[in-house]
């Protein structure tokens, strides 16, 4: 019987524990990628699946990724034009095909006439890839490239 007493107010503890906390899966819409604020010259992962953070989850806060940016610039190209890039890293262990596109922006952060297109690539399985976009002016440029999963 005193068996019995302990484990009912062991589990009611528990129960009470539980369900008095805040519980945010790692499913849950709150996410820090998604309430991030817009930064230019950034690598951005609008597929939430490849690489997401939270915060506030039931063990603790948390991080998984299956892709990641390595490294990531602009540089001139020959023609006077700006190029990105962005090297991504496959952290899986079977080829990833993704999609990614890049937004310019001018000097103001206001985007530019050209209207960006997804492109598509394979990151190979534990291993890495490198994305390239060239802009249509001369003018100094700002970007930001957005990647996502090819569904």
């Amino acid at each position: 019987m005193i068996h019995l007493m302990k484990f009912l107010a062991v589990a009611a503890i528990g129960l009470s524990v539980t369900t008095g906390c805040a519980y945010k899966s790692a499913d849950s819409t709150e996410l820090t990628e998604r309430t991030a604020p817009v930064t230019m010259n950034s690598v951005v992962f609008t597929d939430y699946n490849l690489k997401r953070t939270w915060t506030g989850g039931f063990f603790s806060e948390g991080e998984r990724y299956r892709l990641s940016v390595v490294q990531h610039g602009q540089r001139p190209s020959a023609t006077g034009t700006t190029e990105v890039y962005a090297v991504l890293r496959n952290h899986t262990d079977y080829d990833y095909q993704i999609e990614a596109r890049t937004q310019f922006f001018d000097q103001d952060g206001v985007p530019t006439d050209v209207r960006p297109t997804w492109q598509r690539t394979t990151v190979p399985a534990n291993s890495l890839s490198t994305y390239r976009e060239l802009s249509a002016t001369t003018q100094p440029l700002q970007y930001r490239v957005e990647v996502r999963e090819l569904n």
